[in-house]
């Protein structure tokens, strides 16, 4: 029994269910409209973020870049745990007011070097939501098009279908257009600091 079938079964069982009184109603009222019955396709909008060239492309160029983030943080930060440890045994040969005064310009150096950290974190969401940005308003355009193309009436995400027939799912055509008219996608990495 295809999808189409059970779907037809369940609305006439609901209708069944719903009474007899009804029934004289229902024949009263006029035919539906054809701008009232909806054509509808179903775009798998999850899968493509994960299965496009260009996202695929998008999440190497972050990952490469908060690679090379993550080196130049530890290194920093075995920096700061030299300089600690050089600072805590000066501590008992230094004059109090001079080891305070160190001890301050390495705290400095700490709440820099935290606001780097969290610098570099924000280049990579700011980077990442740019990029995902773009990708989705190109996808937009091409499911618009698709839609036109198929006279679809309404679009819904795969993920809000519990059911649906076969030729509704237009999830293929719109992952080979994607890939076709945007293969890559340079991320743009705005560093400030």
């Amino acid at each position: 029994m295809s999808i189409t079938k059970s779907i037809r079964n369940v609305a006439f069982a609901v209708a069944m269910i719903s009474g007899a009184g009804l029934a004289t109603h229902a024949q009263a009222q006029e035919p539906l409209a054809k701008e009232t019955l909806a054509n509808v396709m179903i775009v798998d909008i999850d899968g493509i973020l994960r299965e496009a060239s260009a996202m695929r492309d998008v999440n190497k160029q972050l990952k490469a870049r908060q690679q090379a983030y993550q080196q130049e943080i530890e290194t920093r930060q075995q920096a700061l745990r030299e300089e600690d440890k050089q600072l805590a045994q000066q501590r008992s040969l230094l004059a109090a007011d001079v080891f305070q005064e160190k001890q301050k310009a390495f705290q400095q150096k700490v709440a820099a070097f935290q606001k780097f950290a969290q610098g570099r974190n924000r280049v990579l969401d700011e980077a990442r939501a740019v990029a995902s940005g773009e990708f989705q308003k190109k996808l937009i355009g091409i499911v618009a098009d698709l839609a036109e193309k198929r006279q679809a009436t309404l679009v819904l995400r795969k993920s809000q279908v519990i059911l649906h027939a076969k030729g509704m799912n237009a999830s293929p055509q719109v992952l080979e257009r994607i890939n076709a008219e945007l293969p890559t996608l340079k991320v743009q990495f705005k560093e400030g600091s």
